[in-house]
């Protein structure tokens, strides 16, 4: 569609339709063009066989007249069912509530939305199934998954995936530069013993940022790394830190650096229970900057991967591939990050001597 531009019921609809949904005849008479013209321009294929003015006439006609394209036939036309599926883990994590929600705006009123998310076991989603149920292309957020664009017969675009197979499009995070900037600040603070609670979620934007985050800290004489995972929930990561922190504490731990935000909310739900002071006694941060991290308490240092960006960008791609028939080039975007410092960092406390 032109400029993006959706058909709009209009104010004041010409009296030959009054009464009765308009047709494309009707557009065709009200622009004074022919109904292939009509059919060209609603189905996205004028471009370079219809004048741009005359383009602009029947979109005008379309406004004025309130036609709305019937699915079914553009479908038959197209060969499209202009619908689009986007899989993922778990919905209820607010950072894939943020991907659908730039999925949503960069797919507008053209396409619908279709939500797969796994079971409880996490099960690898069946992408052919999903064709089947009439999708024009898949937006794909499930680390490990077989992909075979050649079977499934419909783009894919990967999210998230740092490292993947050189065929598929995918966007991911540039997480370096916001894993650098955060461990600096913490190695600037003074801390030296440092907890990573990372994921039990496998996948390489995971192991990605733990790389990059005990790389940097490694590069510190005198500091060291100790591991911890949780699965991606509130409940887990306090659990975990409540019980390990007696001992984390002794091993002289004074900040902590979690994968991902919900592990840093339990973290301080953890803390907040034991009576543990942050930053005063445990500085955190973490990756993705939710927008609960900007109220939490204290506020939460975290690393900005927007997740919005991530499926606006990704849908925007998945729409190009769509349009040049699946493509024959992948297309990879990388998404840059960066540190978003707030009141959960703070000065190393003292150690105890002997």
């Amino acid at each position: 569609m032109r400029n993006g531009r959706r058909p709009v019921a209009a104010n004041n609809p010409s009296p030959r339709v009054q009464g009765r949904r308009p047709t494309a005849s009707d557009v065709a008479a009200e622009a004074g063009v022919s109904i292939a013209s009509v059919s060209l321009v609603i189905n996205g294929k004028a471009e370079g066989r219809v004048a741009t003015r005359t383009q602009e006439r029947v979109w005008r006609a379309i406004n004025k007249l309130g036609y709305v394209v019937d699915s079914a036939a553009r479908s038959l036309v197209t060969g499209r069912r202009q619908c689009i599926a986007l899989v993922a883990p778990d919905l209820g994590n607010p950072f894939f509530t943020q991907v659908a929600a730039g999925v949503a705006k960069a797919l507008g009123g053209e396409y619908r939305l279709l939500l797969a998310v796994s079971g409880p076991e996490r099960e690898e989603p069946d992408l052919a199934q999903l064709v089947g149920f009439g999708v024009d292309g898949i937006l794909l957020e499930f680390p490990g998954t077989r992909v075979d664009t050649r079977q499934i017969g419909c783009p894919v675009v990967l999210l998230d995936e740092p490292v993947a197979p050189p065929e598929l499009s995918r966007v991911h995070f540039d997480t370096a530069p916001g894993a650098c900037a955060l461990v600096d600040r913490i190695v600037e603070l003074g801390h030296r013993r440092v907890v990573y609670l990372d994921a039990t979620r496998e996948g390489q934007t995971f192991a990605t940022r733990r790389a990059q985050v005990c790389a940097r800290l490694a590069a510190t004489p005198g500091t060291e790394v100790i591991e911890a995972r949780a699965n991606i929930t509130v409940d887990a990561a306090r659990a975990l830190v409540a019980e390990e922190w007696p001992g984390w504490r002794a091993a002289g731990v004074t900040a902590m650096i979690a994968a991902a935000d919900l592990l840093a909310y339990g973290a301080l739900s953890a803390f907040t229970g034991l009576g543990v002071a942050v930053p005063g006694e445990v500085s955190i941060g973490s990756f993705d900057d939710l927008p609960f991290s900007e109220i939490t308490s204290p506020p939460l240092s975290t690393v900005r991967l927007s997740a919005f960006d991530l499926g606006y960008t990704s849908a925007g791609i998945l729409r190009e591939l769509i349009a040049d028939g699946g493509g024959d080039r992948p297309r990879v975007r990388a998404l840059g990050t960066s540190l978003v410092e707030r009141a959960s960092l703070g000065r190393a406390r003292l150690q105890p001597s002997g």
